[in-house]
């Protein structure tokens, strides 16, 4: 291959605007599609469980297929994800505390650990992080987590002192778990 035209630039499209970003997709508007996939959250991973709650919210199945589809590949493009994903996030989870049962807590020094569970400074080895041994540990899954951590990440934005002490236990406890990873090895 020629190194040379590894690094010429390439000719990008035009950034999607916002508006294009959250145009409705086969007529699901981003809020409608927040609230379906809070309808759906604790229902397992079946297809046909999904058309159905999409049907019963009068959202009929190619629609619903589309708009599944849409919505994902726009939260996955670089180029539109930011304009979807921020949006998305807090409709999400309004819908999920209005329909998807009663909402994850973990107290501030639990959330302290689990984010140092997931996060290491280990480079080679590296102490595995993965998540599923932390929800594992706590006895939560993914919209658990979401939740717990979406409460913290608002009250942490909006407290600087308490967000300063997070910085700070979180790194020291990365340390400590990094220190009895490298110390069995």
């Amino acid at each position: 291959m020629n190194v040379l035209k590894m690094f010429r630039r390439q000719p990008t499209a035009p950034a999607a605007s916002a508006n294009d970003a959250l145009a409705p997709i086969a007529g699901v508007t981003l809020e409608q599609y927040a609230e379906l996939c809070a309808r759906m959250a604790r229902t397992g991973d079946d297809e046909e469980t999904f058309v159905r709650i999409a049907a019963e919210q009068g959202v009929a199945r190619d629609n619903w297929l589309a708009a599944r589809a849409g919505w994902t590949a726009r939260m996955e493009d670089p180029a539109t994800a930011r304009h979807v994903v921020l949006p998305y996030m807090p409709l999400y989870q309004a819908a999920l505390a209005q329909y998807g049962g009663p909402a994850a807590t973990a107290s501030y020094d639990d959330y302290v650990e689990m984010t140092a569970m997931i996060n290491t400074s280990t480079v080679e080895p590296r102490r595995p992080n993965d998540l599923d041994a932390m929800y594992a540990r706590f006895g939560i899954d993914a919209i658990d987590w979401s939740q717990i951590s979406t409460y913290w990440v608002d009250r942490l934005r909006t407290d600087i002192a308490l967000g300063d002490d997070f910085a700070r236990r979180v790194a020291a406890r990365i340390d400590e778990l990094d220190a009895a990873f490298l110390a069995m090895q």
